[in-house]
Parts: structure tokens; sequence; C-alpha cells
């Protein structure tokens, strides 16, 4: 500690000698440039690959209704009955039909085979032969067709249980219990959401870069960056805007997505050589961006900058600075080295 009577001499060595130690102490940076990847910054829409609407494929009332908005339907579920009175009836008037080609058939090859034995003999005639095989051949079509009509009157009645094609939510209910439907008609609408993209409009300036690269980023509504696990470019431009429909491919199961949700999609355009710096040494002052440069006696001085766009925690310098200059991280750290000095000079 220095006494009342300390001579001044001393007390501005003294000064100086703290100034050069806080000089040293200060940690600095020296401005290097660094490859950092250039991106264009586009608005996707979000949509589900797998949404659709499933119609009726038979005609009847609508007997029961088991799911509605916003249920979990898992694929193969039942999601609504259609009475099958008609197609029951139908189904079973097939198997009658059926048995009557069975039985004509059996009939016809019995037939034919008796006309064939004696034919051979020479004691039947060409007609008669000629007859009995023309009756197998037509029984045989009528079984195949009465085969064919009992395959189809099951499918009739299968059509009245409507099947979940694929797991997901039900988004919309077309119609209630006791409506009639008819074939074609809408009867429940529903979305997976466990397979989502992204379809963006790209300016065609961009297209040929993207095309080649096939690489992007999806912000999601946490601010994590989500990458791409594909993409698919259209083949040709919108007459009217020129922009190029994209679909970027998610990864399966993102949890905050939802269908017709608006994100941010990054696309990388190539790498450039930029002045970057740590963010923690950038003073802002209201309107002001500057940093603490250290001069030839390696002391800080302020000087102002102007900042370009930031990735993590760095941020782009776009004038202000030069390779080689030395900057200090900490700005109170400096602001305090500078008040020292003018303390030292003041007295």
């Amino acid at each position: 500690m220095l006494k009342p009577n300390t001579p001044q001499w001393l007390l501005l060595a003294t000064l100086f000698a703290s100034s050069v130690s806080s000089a040293q102490a200060l940690e600095t940076l020296r401005v290097e440039t660094k490859a950092i990847t250039q991106n264009i910054q586009l608005n996707g829409l979000v949509e589900a690959v797998r949404q659709s609407t499933v119609a009726a494929q038979t005609a009847g009332t609508v007997s029961a209704i088991y799911y509605d908005v916003d249920d979990q339907v898992s694929p193969g579920n039942v999601l609504l009955q259609i009475s099958d009175t008609e197609q029951q009836a139908r189904f079973e008037q097939a198997q009658a039909g059926l048995r009557v080609a069975q039985t004509n058939l059996t009939n016809a090859e019995q037939n034919f085979n008796r006309i064939d034995s004696i034919y051979k003999k020479q004691l039947a005639s060409q007609s008669q032969y000629d007859q009995a095989r023309n009756q197998l051949d037509s029984a045989k079509a009528s079984y195949r067709q009465a085969n064919a009509a009992l395959k189809e009157s099951q499918k009739q009645v299968s059509y009245t249980k409507v099947i979940a094609p694929y797991g997901g939510l039900v988004t919309e209910r077309h119609v209630e219990v006791g409506e009639v439907v008819a074939p074609g008609s809408p009867l429940m609408s529903g979305v997976d959401l466990s397979q989502l993209r992204v379809n963006v409009d790209l300016p065609q300036s961009y297209a040929t870069t993207v095309r080649q690269n096939k690489l992007a980023e999806v912000a999601l509504p946490s601010g994590e960056m989500l990458a791409a696990k594909g993409m698919t470019i259209f083949p040709y431009a919108n007459s009217n805007t020129h922009n190029f429909r994209v679909r970027i491919h998610l990864p399966e199961n993102i949890q905050g997505l939802y269908p017709g949700m608006s994100v941010k999609v990054s696309m990388p355009l190539g790498s450039q050589q930029r002045i970057m710096i740590p963010a923690q040494a950038i003073v802002v002052r209201s309107e002001l961006r500057a940093v603490y440069v250290l001069d030839q006696q390696q002391q800080p001085q302020l000087r102002q900058v102007r900042l370009g766009q930031r990735q993590g925690q760095e941020v782009e310098i776009l004038s202000g600075l030069q390779v080689g200059d030395q900057i200090a991280l900490d700005p109170n750290e400096a602001l305090n080295l500078i008040n020292t000095a003018r303390v030292g000079k003041d007295a």
C-alpha cells in the first residue's frame, strides 16, 4: 500500500506497471478467416406422407361407427359397419349357383366319358361325340363363372366392414349412423403423423446448386435444427412463379410437427472464407456494434464493426476488422484496462 507522501514518480510507475500487467492478463484473439456455409432460408409447409379419405366400396346403410375425430386408429381396425343384408343374400345365391354349376359339370364329364368310350369303339356318331364335348366345355365355363360370382359376393360382404388402411388419427367423419351410402361415398378421413414431409418452393436461381447438394435442415418449433432424410426436386418449374417444388423428407416420429404448420428450411449453397469472431467479444450500445482492438502499444481501442449472419456462438464480421487484428474477448476487462490507463495519465 502506498503512503500519502509517496513521490509522484513512484505513483505513476505503479499505475503504469498495473496497466502493463492488466494488458498482459487481457485475453485476446487473433482475427482469422474460416470457411462458413452459405445458406438460403425458405418457408416450408408440413404435410403428411399418408393422408386420405376412405370411401364406401358397396351400397348400404351405415349401422355402426367405431371411431370419431382425433381418435387413434391402428392398421386393420374396423372404422365403421355397413348393413350387409343384401350382400349376404347375394353371397348365398352365389353359393347355390356354384353348387348347381358343380353338379352340371359332373354330369357333363360323366356323359362325355361315356360317349368318348363308345365313340372309340365306333359305336357313337361324330355328332354325338361333338355334342358331348361341347356340353362339357359349356359346363366348365359355367362353373368358372359361378366361382367368380361367389368370390365377388364374398368381396362385397367384406366391404361392409370398412378397414383402416394404415394407422393414424381420424381427421374427419363424413357420415352418421343410419345414413345410406353408395360406392364412392366418403366415409372417414385420416392422417398418419409418423411420416411427415415439408414442401418448399425453390427459386430457380438456386435450383442447380440445391439439386447437386440435396441437403436441407428444418427448424423445429423447439428451435432444434433437424437434418432432412432425403429430398425430391420436381423436374419442372411453375410457369407462373418460376419456382421448383421441393419435398423435404423427414425422419419418422418427429414430435411437435403437424400437417399444415409453417417451418423454416435452410439449404446450403456452398462455403466461403469469412471473418468470424466469438459473439461475447462484441460490444452492443444502442445502434452501435463494436469490438476492442489492441493497438501497437497493446492497448484496447473501441472500433465499430458491421455484423453478418450468426452461426452458433460466432458472428460474421462484414467490415471493421482485418485478418491479423488482435481483439479482446472480454469487453468489460478491456474497458477496465482503458479506465486504469486513463487514471494513470490524469495522475
